[in-house]
């Protein structure tokens, strides 16, 4: 099937007779703020990427399909005509007409007819209509109720920090941040849902490795030490845990400096964000997070070398 001059549009009842097709390769693209699509989405949808750096960029020019698709494998796919049909959600509006000519959705929808050969539908009334109609074909983080378990009590009065009484925070459905607290209760982690652990110490153990699998990238915090020649490896470790369905738990020893970064950089090279916004996400779900500064110069090194390769 081919794309037309003019974008499908349908309503709820289709898109839910599309996702609920045995065997077709659909592909459904969220074009709300990564923070809204992380809290809750469509089941099996992609966020597509706008951030502050594109917002500059495209002013001069017409956006390019790769400027909004960071997964290279899923953009190669989309340019493939591997999927149909491709719907683009947004927030709420009720049809095309009422899109600006600015606005994520717009942008993506004029990329995607450009550049794919294949149906491009779009959804009325967005992700707003569809959740509340249809709640249980739609993610939502579960990271503010799946850790009800109650630490043991003598920890939690004397040594268990308050931003460790809970869990570690979802970061992406597969991503968590947390501290060596958190890393050593196997029914937090469990809670969690959590299958592996990347363990960003030198001193900290690896409290349960017949249970979890398991990755140490040994880093002190200190101002001597290189952290970014971590990134690749612990981007990697990442990646094959999300592939593989699972979900990663990044902690150091107190979840504020090492495995904060790794985070960020992790973000920053999948999900295309400056390191500010990285920071700003982070931050409000960890608050305590603080690399120390030789470590935010090294991501702010980083943060160039992507905007290079991009």
């Amino acid at each position: 099937m081919t794309s037309s001059s003019e974008p499908l549009e349908i309503a709820g009842n289709e898109l839910v007779h599309i996702l609920r097709s045995p065997g077709d390769q659909y592909m459904v693209l969220d074009c709300r703020p990564f923070l809204d699509f992380s809290l809750a989405h469509i089941c099996d949808s992609r966020n597509v990427n706008w951030n502050s750096m594109l917002r500059r960029r495209s002013k001069s020019s017409v956006v390019a399909l790769e400027w909004l698709i960071p997964d290279k494998a899923l953009l190669g796919r989309l340019r493939r005509g591997e999927f149909s049909p491709v719907v683009v959600v947004d927030e709420r509006s009720s049809s095309v007409a009422e899109l600006k000519a600015e606005s994520v959705a717009q942008m993506l929808l004029t990329a995607l007819l450009n550049e794919v050969q294949t149906q491009i539908c779009f959804l009325q009334g967005g992700f707003e209509g569809f959740s509340e109609t249809y709640p249980e074909l739609c993610y939502t983080s579960a990271s503010n109720r799946l850790f009800s378990v109650e630490p043991e009590p003598a920890v939690m009065d004397r040594t268990t920090p308050t931003y460790d009484r809970d869990g570690p925070v979802e970061l992406l459905p597969f991503l968590f941040l947390g501290s060596a607290i958190h890393s050593s209760r196997k029914e937090t982690l469990a809670a969690a849902g959590i299958t592996a652990v990347l363990n960003v110490s030198s001193t900290c153990p690896n409290f349960y490795e017949g249970d979890f699998e398991y990755l140490r990238i040994t880093v002190e915090d200190s101002l001597g030490a290189d952290i970014r020649a971590c990134f690749p490896t612990a981007i990697t470790f990442i990646n094959s845990v999300k592939q593989s369905g699972g979900r990663v738990l990044v902690h150091c020893q107190a979840g504020i400096s090492r495995s904060a970064t790794i985070c960020l950089a992790y973000l920053m090279h999948t999900q295309r964000f400056r390191l500010d916004e990285a920071f700003n996400f982070v931050k409000q779900r960890r608050n305590v997070i603080s690399p120390n500064l030789a470590f935010m110069g090294q991501l702010l090194q980083y943060e160039v070398d992507i905007l290079c390769q991009g």
